[in-house]
C-alpha cells in the first residue's frame, strides 16, 4: 500500500515538472510581445502602382538611414489599378503619420544620368521618407511617389498632361528640355479611359513654368534625325542620352502664347516643327 502512494506521488510530481517548461516558455513569448507592444506604432497604408520591390516583413522603411518602419502586408486595392503596402512604425516615428509626408522606393539605378541606391545591393531595397510638417493633421493613408521622379517630386513643380496616339519612345523618368536645358520630368503614363490616346503626365520645376505658353509645342526627342534628298542628306546625332532613353523637347513659336496654366493639355508630335530652329520668342520667366 505504501509503495502505491509512493509510486503515486512521484508520477504527480513528474507531471507538475511537465508543466514547468511550457509556462516558462509562455511567460517568455508574453514578455517578448508586451515589449514589442510597447514599441509598436500606429500602421499606415503607402499605395504604390506596383509592388515589384516591396516584400512583406522584409522591406523596411527608413529614414536618414534609421529604420522606422516595417511593412507587414501587401494587398491589391479593390480595383486591383495599385498595391497597398501596410507598413507598421515604430513608436518614436509617428510624427511622419501625417500629412504632407511622401514617401517612395529606393532601388539601384543606373542611367546616363548617374548612378543611385547601390546601397541597396546590401541592404535591400527600402522604402524612404520625407516627413510633413509636424503640425500637420494625423494621416495614415498615402500615395507613394515614383522613385524615377522622386526628387523632383521634392521640388516645388507644376504639372501639364500631354496626348498622343503614340507613345513609342516616351518612358517614366525621361527628362524634358528646352533649349537642351532640363526643365522637368516624365512623371506618369498612362493610357485616355477610351484607351484611344496615350497619356503623360510631366512635371515642370516651378522657376520655369512659365516658359510653357499656350502655343507650345511638344515633341518625342529622338537620339538620331536623319533628312535625306536628292542634292543632299543631313544627319543629326543628338546626346547619347537621347539615343538610348529618348525623351521630350518642347518650343515656343513667335510670337509666344500667354503663360499655360498648370494642368492645361498639349498634344505631344512624332517629329520637331519645320524650322523650329528659327523660332527665337522672348519669353520673359
Amino acid at each position: 500500500m505504501a509503495k502505491t502512494v509512493n509510486q503515486t506521488v512521484r508520477s504527480a510530481a513528474s507531471r507538475w515538472y511537465v508543466w514547468i517548461f511550457p509556462v516558462f516558455a509562455l511567460s517568455i513569448c508574453g514578455w517578448l510581445l508586451r515589449e514589442y507592444m510597447k514599441e509598436k506604432g500606429p500602421t499606415i497604408q503607402i499605395r504604390f502602382d506596383d509592388a515589384s520591390n516591396i516584400q512583406a516583413e522584409k522591406t523596411k522603411l527608413k529614414y536618414r538611414g534609421v529604420i522606422i518602419g516595417n511593412v507587414k502586408k501587401i494587398t491589391l486595392t479593390e480595383d486591383s489599378k495599385e498595391v497597398v503596402a501596410f507598413v507598421t512604425l515604430q513608436k518614436d516615428s509617428v510624427q511622419f503619420a501625417v500629412e504632407g509626408s511622401k514617401f517612395w522606393v529606393v532601388a539601384p539605378k543606373v542611367n546616363l544620368t548617374g548612378i543611385s541606391g547601390l546601397e541597396t545591393l546590401t541592404t535591400g531595397t527600402y522604402i524612404t521618407v520625407v516627413p510633413g510638417n509636424p503640425e500637420n493633421a494625423y494621416n495614415d493613408e498615402f500615395k507613394g511617389l515614383d522613385g524615377a521622379t522622386a526628387s523632383d517630386s521634392m521640388e516645388s513643380s507644376a504639372h501639364f498632361t500631354l496626348e498622343s496616339p503614340n507613345l513609342e519612345s516616351v518612358s517614366t523618368g525621361d527628362s524634358v528640355t528646352f533649349r537642351g536645358l532640363n526643365i522637368g520630368t516624365v512623371s506618369k503614363i498612362s493610357l485616355s479611359k477610351t484607351a484611344q490616346m496615350g497619356i503623360v503626365q510631366l512635371q515642370i520645376h516651378s522657376k520655369y513654368a512659365k516658359l510653357i505658353r499656350t502655343n507650345t509645342v511638344f515633341w518625342r526627342k529622338v537620339g538620331i534625325q536623319a533628312k535625306l534628298g536628292l542634292f543632299g542628306s543631313e544627319i543629326k546625332v543628338n546626346s547619347m542620352e537621347s539615343i538610348l532613353h529618348g525623351g521630350i523637347e518642347l518650343f515656343t513659336p513667335d510670337p509666344p502664347g500667354e503663360i499655360a496654366k498648370p494642368h492645361t493639355k498639349f498634344s505631344l508630335v512624332a517629329a520637331p516643327p519645320k524650322n523650329y530652329e528659327k523660332w527665337n520668342p522672348v519669353l520673359d520667366w
